[in-house]
């Protein structure tokens, strides 16, 4: 990829090394274990361990769902008589270099009994709290304030063990009649606060951040430090031939004090499918609520960075629970940012990633 201007061309401001996490070259080996914590959703007392059969059990976070995390696991027949799986909460953890850490709250959502002589035994699909939240509303929702207030407005009185949503300047213009989900709204404001898409962090919270542009963040985990990436899992796939080079949004909101505001964003004309390489324009019009210029042009920026993928690579790695959602990942001299990842909940297994990297 010699010549081309990626994201992430800048200088590194590295995380901070784990000693057990980040192993040096030429070591291979370290001690890792995991723990299933049960607890009761309801009163949020903790019941106590579960253990499930060992092979099998992994949790998949992907950005591009509304529920973000699922865990699949399959549990023998003390643990299945034990669980209700009704107000029943899995919260699973990694246990490495005398630390705990915690890889989110989980609810079952579905499981199959298997019944034999020897009792009863149970396959297992959870996923994380983000359920709670995107169940449809029975009442309609409005909004003419700013973004950040409707989102935590959205979510207040859920039975939820916290939020953290970063503040945002720009407005949130809109009504929603019952029957839509929070899910579809949060991503409504999403788009008009310049979020990412919500997601349930590793501590069981609920997310939102504004937009990640790789080429402008610090990245907060390494690839190129120690060797991690298991080198025969590396594939690449590019969107580039058809990507659009132009984000336009329209927006005829009655917050604006015009008629109509138009939002533009064109990529940068280093960028090899750009509108000047390529001698033509290839646009993505979207009709969205603004309530001034300028938020018209951050949701076309917004619109550039959250939904086009030019170029994505799949590796694996050791489990590494630092991995959270939205990470910017260091790999080959380069920043990408982390849209998916999956953990087979067993030291020694391949930890796989889905990484992005655009053209600024």
């Amino acid at each position: 990829m010699t010549g081309l201007n990626w994201v992430g061309g800048q200088a590194l401001a590295t995380d901070q090394a784990d000693p057990v996490l980040d192993l040096d070259a030429g070591i291979g080996q370290r001690v890792a274990t995991f723990r299933f914590d049960l607890v009761d959703g309801v009163t949020g007392v903790v019941l106590g361990e579960v253990h499930p059969v060992r092979s099998g059990a992994s949790i998949t976070h992907d950005t591009t769902r509304t529920i973000k995390r699922d865990l699949r696991v399959r549990f023998g027949v003390s643990d299945t008589a034990a669980i209700d799986p009704l107000t029943d909460r899995i919260l699973p953890s990694m246990l490495v270099g005398g630390q705990v850490w915690p890889l989110g709250r989980y609810m079952f959502t579905d499981e199959t009994d298997l019944i034999n002589t020897g009792g009863t035994q149970s396959d297992t699909a959870l996923v994380d709290e983000m359920f709670i939240i995107d169940q449809q509303i029975s009442t309609a929702f409005s909004s003419n304030s700013g973004a950040t207030a409707a989102i935590i407005d959205l979510v207040t009185g859920l039975p939820l063990p916290g939020t953290d949503v970063e503040p945002s300047p720009y407005p949130a213009v809109g009504a929603w009649a019952p029957g839509n989900t929070r899910g579809q709204i949060l991503e409504a404001l999403a788009t008009q606060g310049d979020y990412m898409s919500p997601w349930m962090d590793n501590n069981g919270f609920f997310r939102m951040i504004r937009t990640v542009d790789p080429d402008t963040a610090t990245p907060t985990l390494d690839f190129d430090r120690g060797h991690r990436v298991i080198q025969d899992s590396i594939t690449e796939t590019s969107d580039l031939l058809r990507a659009p080079n132009k984000f336009i949004v329209t927006s005829n909101s009655g917050a604006a004090t015009d008629a109509a505001i138009v939002g533009t964003y064109d990529v940068p004309p280093s960028a090899p499918y750009s509108i000047a390489a390529r001698g033509f324009a290839i646009p993505q019009v979207t009709n969205l609520q603004a309530g001034n210029q300028a938020q018209a042009d951050a949701m076309a920026r917004n619109q550039a960075i959250r939904q086009n993928v030019f170029r994505r690579t799949s590796l694996s790695t050791a489990p590494d629970p630092r991995h959270d959602s939205y990470d910017v990942v260091r790999w080959q001299g380069a920043n990408w940012l982390e849209l998916a990842w999956t953990l087979t909940l067993e030291e020694g297994a391949p930890m796989t990633h889905t990484l992005r990297r655009s053209f600024q």
